[in-house]
């Protein structure tokens, strides 16, 4: 995943209560990227499963959750923890979108999640805002809400919650990365946006399902009844 930016702490916090529901018992997390995001799930979890695919970013999650008892850091992928479940949830936080199998990834999460589990996945939305710096950060697509739901269906899960969010931040990314073609983290203007703007948004769309936003979440659940995975 891209890895945090520490200078947005209001926008860090509303990204780990939106996934909070998935991030409660023993949680496997993809995409780790260097911990920091894993560390703020323990807020909720009482166990995470980090599991990060590039070898830096795997060194750096180790040696930040290596004296931490309750993070396990994993080098590798979905099937490279699955002997490490089963799990009560499962987080994907700006992942799922780098994964040309997308469905394919939620079908192992499918497997190594408890029925009635719950997984959290926090991605881009919207292909209009496809932009240079997306595909320099590996984003092989951006979703609508009825594309990522579908692929959960298809996956075998059940939907627990799917919303758009973000919806100033729609505008932002719009203006600077795809029509400025100017790196939208880790500047001065990230840092007004994250003290001014988002937490009116986050208070605002607690309350108010937006038709669009920046971002998409979707919170899948694994059916009680085995059938009804092996059917879809």
């Amino acid at each position: 995943m891209e890895e945090l930016d520490t200078n947005v702490p209001n926008y860090n916090e509303w990204l780990r209560s939106l996934v909070a529901p998935a991030a409660t018992g023993r949680v496997i997390e993809l995409g780790a990227g260097m911990g920091t995001f894993s560390l703020a799930l323990l807020q909720t979890a009482d166990h995470i499963v980090a599991v990060e695919p590039s070898a830096r970013g795997s060194a750096a999650l180790t040696a930040a959750t290596e004296h931490i008892d309750r993070v396990t850091a994993v080098h590798g992928y979905a099937s490279d923890a699955a002997g490490l479940g089963p799990f009560d949830g499962a987080v994907m936080s700006n992942v799922l979108e780098h994964i040309e199998d997308d469905e394919g990834t939620l079908r192992e999460l499918l497997a190594m999640v408890k029925p009635g589990g719950l997984v959290a996945v926090y991605s881009p939305a919207f292909e209009l805002l496809m932009s240079d710096f997306d595909r320099e950060i590996g984003h092989v697509r951006r979703y609508r809400k009825h594309g990522l739901v579908r692929t959960f269906e298809t996956a075998g899960f059940e939907i627990s919650e799917a919303r758009y969010v973000n919806m100033p931040g729609f505008f932002a990314w719009l203006l600077v990365s795809r029509l400025l073609h100017k790196r939208p983290t880790h500047s001065g203007l990230s840092r007004l946006y994250d003290r001014r703007v988002v937490p009116v948004a986050r208070w605002v769309e607690s309350r108010v399902r937006m038709p669009f936003g920046q971002s998409v979440l979707v919170i899948g659940r694994v059916p009680l009844n085995p059938a009804v995975s092996s059917a879809s």
